[in-house]
């Protein structure tokens, strides 16, 4: 254990959705500054972590904690400090990307008017960032799958959490939408940012993780480096 203060601490985590228990018995501390990569077959818990994390799921067992705080009774201090980007972009079709960061930008400044400190050059910078400046006025309701997961993935260049949750966030990009958000994620961590990456593509997100955990049917199966996950991809994962 390190000096630094705890990002995560989890102590006999568990959620159960009706008779089934999506996770039990997990204990978990993560440092503040570290990377953490979760990785699982489907249904092995990944994605009900990281929405306990975040305070979308009230834990049914043990305690969680963000930053100190518990999750549940001080569920909106938690919220501040993080970020999660879902598997699947949850955008509004009827909205341009402009309309969009604008919006998200908004939602961060408490909903005041403007984009929330952002000025439109720095939106603008953005959006070419994600190679969607030309598509910027267009509705995001033709947008391709991979069109869709850089704008979504946006959020982790116009916020500035503490922490970030990131569920499959390699999914449906092409090569060159793999590097660029890689270099976001990379760059998050330099400036001292807690990163959590729930993931199928080991060999993409495990350089980018400190440590690594592997879930099985909810409950941890496997905990140690990220290099040694990568390793042991056949059979366990």
């Amino acid at each position: 254990m390190s000096g630094r203060p705890l990002a995560i601490q989890a102590v006999g985590l568990g959620k159960r959705f009706g008779r089934h228990w999506a996770l039990a018995h997990v204990d978990l501390d993560v440092s503040a500054g570290a990377s953490l990569l979760v990785a699982g077959a489907n249904g092995s818990g990944k994605t009900t972590f990281l929405r306990l994390v975040a305070g979308l799921h009230r834990p049914t067992r043990g305690s969680l904690g963000v930053f100190g705080h518990d999750t549940v009774t001080d569920r909106l201090e938690c919220r501040r400090s993080l970020t999660l980007i879902s598997h699947a972009a949850c955008l509004y079709d009827g909205l341009t990307p402009r309309e969009t960061l604008r919006t998200w930008a908004r939602l961060g400044n408490g909903g005041r008017d403007g984009a929330g400190g952002q000025s439109e050059d720095m939106l603008e910078e953005l959006l070419s960032e994600a190679e969607l400046a030309d598509r910027g006025d267009a509705f995001v309701a033709g947008f391709s799958a991979g069109m869709r997961k850089r704008l979504s993935l946006l959020r982790l260049r116009l916020e500035k959490p503490r922490l970030l949750l990131l569920d499959e966030p390699f999914s449906a990009l092409d090569v060159e939408g793999r590097r660029l958000v890689e270099g976001w994620i990379r760059g998050f961590r330099e400036q001292g940012g807690t990163v959590v990456i729930a993931s199928h593509d080991l060999e993409r997100t495990a350089p980018l993780c400190d440590s690594a955990l592997v879930l099985e049917r909810g409950q941890m199966a496997w905990a140690g480096s990220a290099e040694e996950v990568a390793a042991r991809r056949e059979g366990t994962v």
